[in-house]
């Protein structure tokens, strides 16, 4: 092959190969995460049982998450979505806690036995989750399993 040939195929492998465009706000959403058992008690702001959810964005972009929590039977009780920059960890509840003084509220209501699917227009994001006494400062509760759908290549949790 000559120089020139060795060249243009070279080229030709880079862009083929090249990383894909990352992600951001305007992608299509894509389920993440399952949250089975989720509680709450249907109490005040501060007071009763919750779920909180943190979600950490390391995509290098912006990012919006949604958050679809159903009752036991399956009803579709709260839908909202979140934007979340790069690195930046958003913290999500059934009602507000005390624990988590700076989350934004879902305002589910009661939710018994609920799930919450969390969706995102990345897959390079994080979640984790807990049924927490809403009156306590210190979190104080009960970590959820999230099943994970759509992980991020070569990572395991």
């Amino acid at each position: 092959m000559t120089k020139i040939q060795t060249l243009v195929v070279s080229a030709a492998l880079a862009i083929g190969m090249a990383a894909p465009a990352s992600a951001g706000v305007n992608d299509p959403e894509v389920i993440i995460y399952r949250f089975p058992g989720v509680r709450d008690n249907g109490g005040a702001n501060n007071t009763g049982i919750a779920t909180s959810f943190h979600c950490t964005n390391f995509s290098g972009v912006p990012e919006n998450i949604r958050f679809a929590t159903r009752q036991f039977e399956g009803s579709l009780i709260s839908n909202e979505v979140f934007f979340v920059l790069h690195l930046q960890t958003a913290t999500v509840s059934t009602h507000e806690t005390f624990a988590f003084g700076s989350e934004a509220s879902l305002a589910t209501g009661s939710v018994a036995q609920g799930t919450t699917a969390i969706a995102a227009t990345s897959i390079n994001i994080i979640c984790t989750a807990m049924i927490v006494d809403a009156a306590n400062v210190v979190p104080t509760g009960i970590a959820l399993r999230g099943i994970r759908f759509n992980p991020v290549p070569g990572s395991q949790e």
